[in-house]
């Protein structure tokens, strides 16, 4: 499932675009690209980071588990 904001900001483009602001809309669809890329590494990296048993990430949680206790 794709994140809220990624979302929101390709949905905008459009909207942006009709109004005659294509640079903006341009680069919110560039930043929500951004986005789903950074969230893809983060996840590829928790996944690592599980299953590499390190002295120095034992006391790390993944981004994921502290996002939810906010």
């Amino acid at each position: 499932m794709k994140a809220a904001l990624p979302t929101a900001l390709r949905e905008s483009c459009g909207y942006l675009e009709d109004e005659g602001w294509h640079e903006t809309a341009r680069l919110m669809a560039l930043a929500a690209g951004e986005i789903d890329r950074l969230t893809e590494r983060v996840r590829e990296l928790e996944t690592a980071s599980l299953r590499t048993p390190d002295a120095s990430n034992q006391n790390v949680a993944p981004l994921a588990a502290v996002s939810r206790r906010r």
